[in-house]
């Protein structure tokens, strides 16, 4: 990407980005290739980046911890072990061992998450598992990355040989130490290590009478450093196989580097690819601490910018305490692909340059695989080159004032710019003569118009603005002026001009009116009128803007209210519902109430020997009928509940009922903002992931109702429906049967073909009585035991005729 002038990276703020990216990365290999980041400019590397960046976001957001550390710089170890018979340092294959075990972990955790990230599934794919060199490495080294007694049989023998004369050596000097001890000979300190001997400490008066060898003289010549003679072969022999150690030890270093090098190429490529998994989560990180969107990337000269925030502005205030940080008012911005300039006024430091450091700080950031502080529908093309004059370019060394500098970059920009670059103009045609300056700045706008290359220009000259006006490819566009309290707001609009309101500050800050109305006369009156025409217009603008706020405010509060309504009148269903469930519930209560009234008319037919079939026949009829509404309602009661409510396969958009995955909780969809989600359900906003979502429709929208069963009885009668099972364990004999009479009798009536009479085992008594009394009973087709899965001989089954 082509970007000028060559400080650009400053003037935008992209070196801050670039310098707070840097703090996020783990590794310096990642920070090396940060802090020479630039833009892209093809397309298909911008997409695959930001993808990049996007799924890292949602990873590092709601997925388990990424398993990235131990980024060790291995090169230059992997680099001397190339040659043959070379050896690297013990260290260095505690790093490579760390760095295999992480490109492993790494792996694995992408791959088992390849769905929901194919872009980092595609890096993972560069990782490569070296199993065979980890357990090489585990096998010699302890978890403190120090070589293992056992890595080798020969070494683990020499270091048992020297802890045994160590002990050994300890014993000798001990023993010879207490002897010179108890003849006064030796000094207060004890046997300790000269020239890696161990020796003992002599008065230096009694050195001739010790023997051994004098290895070193205390600084005061009082005390000398002897090692005793009965000592000096067993350190002989610890020298000797120490030795030996370092021998056997520089052979496990050469064997152990012999599998580095045949994997070097590897363990280089795993290194590359983590470096990579490190840039990306380093973007990843600082694009959720500015809370940032990937934007759409137009096909088209087509830029859009929706509640975008200035990057630099949220990264001071992140370094600030919440009491000082300051109100970042955020950036509304449009350019139809046919709209190639926008000319921005209004006063000083009411946002203009901000505005043009926001857009141009954006497009910078989604070219180098950064999301923004902005709305994920923004959207922005791709440039291909950058040009950005913000009128402070003084050279001293080169002898050019700010003025010849602007033209400087202007010949240049001229000479480079095309359709597929942005071009940002701060301050146009200040530094010099205010008519030839815009005279000038205008018509490097028309050749840049010409050429559809995009336009963004900043000024206080009037004639730009009339061009802006007249012109069929330009736009004006200011930065709102509250002008009741003379100040900024910050907010843009397009399609309006702003003016200085240098006149308007000056009268506020009562400045003498002599000199104010000598100076509109100097103005000149087509001048002032058009000044006043626009703080008119803006006036008028900014009432307009208010009214639509209290029309949104209104509208806003009716939808409310409207919501209200609909909570009040959905729980008013329910209610409905639960009276009629209410209703059903008493209406078998009702059938209870008939069926005892019936009960005691066959009782009296039994007790006289008599029976009528047909009565009994059209009572069981009718309890039937009864039955199967009450049971048909009390379904469909329930079937309305359940369907009330059914899955869609389409994605929920705003204004949509929809249902949580993991609850019942259903309500209505009123924002998403990328993955996340607000509802209302029950009358509380519930914040939670889109994803989580589903859409649901009314049933009752899309189902015909059931036809309900209406059963009419000309003599009103109603029957309860009886149990399946009667249970009389441990009731007494009498009262026992008292109540199977009455369940038989029950039975009969409601048309039952068979029924259970739970008496249990016992003594067998209640089984003997409920047997004598089913013999009499004619409309026992028979009875039997029950199976032993429903209880046996604690249970008889009753069969009807």
């Amino acid at each position: 990407m082509h970007l000028f002038p060559e400080h650009l990276s400053d003037k935008i703020g992209f070196e801050s980005i670039r310098k707070a990216t840097l703090k996020k990365a783990q590794s310096e290999m990642a920070r090396n290739q940060l802090n020479t980041m630039m833009p892209f400019s093809d397309r298909d590397v911008i997409e695959r980046r930001l993808q990049q960046t996007k799924e890292m976001m949602d990873l590092l957001l709601n997925d388990s911890a990424f398993p990235l550390r131990n980024l060790h710089d291995v090169r230059d170890y992997l680099e001397k072990a190339r040659p043959q018979n070379s050896i690297i340092p013990l260290q260095a294959f505690v790093e490579i061992l760390e760095l295999s075990i992480t490109a492993r972990i790494v792996k694995s955790f992408i791959n088992q998450r390849e769905e929901h990230y194919p872009t980092l599934k595609d890096i993972a794919v560069g990782l490569i598992p070296l199993k065979d060199l980890e357990d090489t490495l585990q096998d010699v080294l302890t978890e403190n990355g120090e070589l293992r007694s056992d890595a080798s049989p020969k070494l683990q023998s020499i270091r048992n040989k020297i802890n045994k004369r160590r002990n050994d050596l300890r014993t000798t000097i001990n023993r010879v130490m207490g002897r010179l001890s108890k003849e006064g000979m030796t000094s207060d300190e004890g046997a300790t290590i000269r020239n890696g001997r161990m020796v003992i400490p002599v008065q230096a008066e009694y050195k001739r009478k010790v023997k051994g060898f004098v290895h070193d003289v205390s600084s005061s010549g009082q005390t000398v450093y002897v090692e005793p003679v009965d000592a000096l072969e067993i350190n002989n022999e610890i020298r000797e196989l120490e030795s030996e150690e370092k021998q056997e030890i520089d052979r496990i270093l050469r064997e152990l580097t012999t599998h580095v090098r045949k994997n070097r190429d590897s363990i280089r490529q795993n290194l590359e690819t983590l470096t990579t998994f490190d840039v990306i989560s380093a973007k990843a990180r600082l694009s959720i601490e500015l809370d940032g969107f990937v934007p759409v990337i137009s096909e088209t000269p087509h830029l859009y910018l929706k509640e975008a925030y200035n990057p630099l502005l949220l990264l001071k205030n992140l370094s600030l305490s919440e009491g000082q940080q300051e109100k970042v008012v955020p950036l509304d911005m449009e350019l139809t692909k046919d709209e190639r300039c926008l000319v921005i006024t209004g006063p000083n430091a009411g946002g203009k340059s901000v505005a043009l450091k926001t857009l141009g700080l954006c497009c910078m950031m989604i070219q180098s695989g950064f999301a923004i502080p902005a709305r994920d529908s923004s959207e922005l093309p791709i440039f291909e080159s950058i040009f950005v004059d913000m009128g402070d370019d003084q050279s001293i060394e080169n002898d050019l004032s700010t003025f010849s500098s602007r033209l400087e970059w202007m010949k240049h920009t001229l000479a480079n710019a095309d359709e597929d670059s942005l071009v940002l103009i701060d301050e146009a045609a200040a530094g010099t003569d205010p008519e030839e300056g815009g005279a000038l700045f205008q018509s490097l706008i028309e050749i840049l118009m010409a050429r559809n290359t995009k336009t963004l220009v900043t000024t206080h000259h009037g004639s730009l603005k009339v061009f802006a006006h007249d012109h069929e490819y330009a736009v004006n566009g200011s930065m709102e002026f509250d002008q009741d309290t003379l100040s900024p707001t910050y907010r843009f609009k397009k399609g309006v001009p702003g003016s200085s309101y240098a006149f308007e500050i000056a009268e506020r800050m009562n400045l003498q009116s002599v000199l104010l109305s000598s100076a509109r006369t100097l103005l000149g009156e087509s001048k002032s009128n058009m000044e006043t025409l626009i703080s008119e217009l803006e006036a008028k603008t900014q009432e307009a803007e208010e009214l639509k706020e209290k029309y949104d405010e209104l509208q806003s509060h009716t939808q409310k209210e409207r919501n209200r309504y609909e909570e009040k009148r959905s729980a008013l269903e329910k209610e409905k519902e639960e009276i009629r469930e209410k209703a059903l519930k008493e209406a078998k209560e009702i059938m209870d109430s008939a069926n005892r009234k019936i009960e005691e008319a066959v009782e009296r037919i039994v007790e006289k020997g008599q029976k009528d079939d047909e009565a009994i026949k059209e009572a069981r009829k009718e309890v039937e009928a009864h039955r199967q509404k009450v049971e048909s309602d009390l379904h469909e009661l329930e079937e309305e509940q359940q369907e009330q409510y059914q899955d869609s396969s389409e994605k929920p958009k705003v204004g949509d009922l929809v249902r949580l995955k993991d609850a019942n909780t259903t309500g209505e969809l009123k924002e998403v903002n990328g993955n996340k989600a607000v509802i209302s359900a029950g009358g509380l906003r519930v914040k939670t992931k889109y994803n989580k979502l589903i859409k649901v429709e009314d049933a009752s929208d899309r189902k015909p109702k059931k036809q309900k069963v209406k059963v009419n009885f000309e003599d009103g009668s109603r029957f309860k429906m009886v149990k399946p099972q009667l249970s009389i364990r441990g009731m007494r004999g009498d009262a026992a049967m008292k109540k199977v009479q009455r369940y038989i009798d029950d039975a009969v009536a409601a048309g039952r073909s068979d029924v259970q009479i739970i008496h249990g085992k016992g003594e067998g008594i209640l089984k003997k009585l409920v047997h004598e009394y089913l013999n009499k009973r004619n409309e026992v087709k028979g009875y039997e035991m029950a199976p032993i899965s429903q209880g046996g001989a604690g249970c008889t089954i009753v069969r009807f005729k």
